[in-house]
């Protein structure tokens, strides 16, 4: 019996941690998961830990078309500090939005198969293509990255 209430004990435990661990979670979505996306998420991250917050992000794409990331998206983060050479783009799921803080939709549409809760999703639509002008992208980005951190900080 004993062991029983142990093992119960720790699955409350797992499952709390579990909920806390959505609740912090931001997912950020593009057409492929490789590029804007993952910028966000790196720069969603490292913003984050700065500031001592305890969100963290993850990449997602909507119809990733390669297991990889473009070499110069992958030269352009390394500049700005990240290493994302073993990165490999998911294609995103309900799983992945369930519960989450926040699901952001970059110049790109979330699936109808993907049930996101409409109440916590933003639409970054001006964001311009790193491929052609990474420097704008970068800098379209961080400021979105900033004022979402800002409202998730304030509640």
């Amino acid at each position: 019996m004993r062991v029983f209430s142990l093992i119960a004990a720790l699955a409350l435990i797992c499952g709390i941690a579990a909920a806390d661990d959505a609740a912090t979670k931001v997912v950020f979505v593009c057409e492929h998961g490789n590029v804007k996306s993952l910028m966000a998420a790196s720069y969603f991250n490292q913003l984050a830990a700065q500031r001592g917050l305890p969100f963290h992000a993850v990449s997602r794409g909507v119809a990733p078309d390669s297991t990889t990331v473009p070499t110069a998206i992958v030269a352009g983060l390394h500049t700005d500090g990240f290493d994302v050479s073993d990165f490999h783009p998911a294609k995103i799921s309900s799983a992945d939005v369930a519960g989450a803080a926040r699901t952001v939709a970059i110049s790109t549409d979330v699936p109808a198969s993907v049930h996101v809760d409409e109440q916590a999703i933003e639409r970054w639509t001006d964001v311009p293509p790193a491929s052609s002008d990474y420097d704008a992208a970068r800098a379209s980005l961080q400021a979105h990255v900033a004022a979402l951190l800002d409202r998730l900080a304030s509640k």
